[in-house]
């Protein structure tokens, strides 16, 4: 029997679906009840598709996969492996968010073009136990960033995702 563990936290700005599971479980969204715009695959490989069509795309594990062209459509994820996958939610289909993983070589974030830009800008800790500013992040914890402060980031072995919008 195939099995998945399925857990939500919201943060009041967006949300954070995490799902643990084994090979070849079968997750169905319907497009009312997801908000899924990417997903970071933190162990295994799945397709995620639209149901009853060829359409799908591969999440591997160490990758940030952008799903936002599935948000308004049936869609769902096969397990190829056994998987954690850790998706993140917008509160409303309408919100325009970005996201991108932070690289190894980002010692400081560079927030001056993102200034002028955007008002809403987390960091999410995905995997492992990467340090912000000298301050340890555990797995789905997540931080408002102050355009103000400077954010000296060190990985560290682990995955930071960053997400911003309007």
């Amino acid at each position: 029997m195939t099995t998945c563990r399925r857990f939500y936290r919201e943060s009041g700005d967006f949300a954070l679906c995490v799902n643990i599971g084994k090979k070849d479980y079968v997750l169905a969204e319907n497009p009312i009840d997801s908000n899924t715009i990417f997903y970071y695959g933190v162990k295994g490989i799945g397709k995620l598709g639209t149901m009853f069509s060829d359409d799908y795309i591969i999440v591997k594990e160490g990758q940030l996969v952008d799903v936002r062209s599935y948000l308004h459509k049936f869609r769902i994820f096969h397990s190829l492996e056994d998987f954690h996958l850790v998706g993140f939610n917008t509160l409303e289909k309408g919100q325009s968010w970005e996201g991108r993983l932070i690289n190894d070589d980002e010692k400081i974030l560079d927030l001056n073009v993102m200034r002028d830009l955007y008002r809403h800008i987390f960091i999410v800790c995905f995997n492992g136990k990467p340090k912000v500013n000298d301050k340890t992040m555990k797995r789905y914890e997540y931080a408002k960033i102050d355009l103000n402060k400077q954010y000296n980031i060190n990985l560290d072995g682990g995955v930071l995702g960053m997400f911003y919008r309007d």
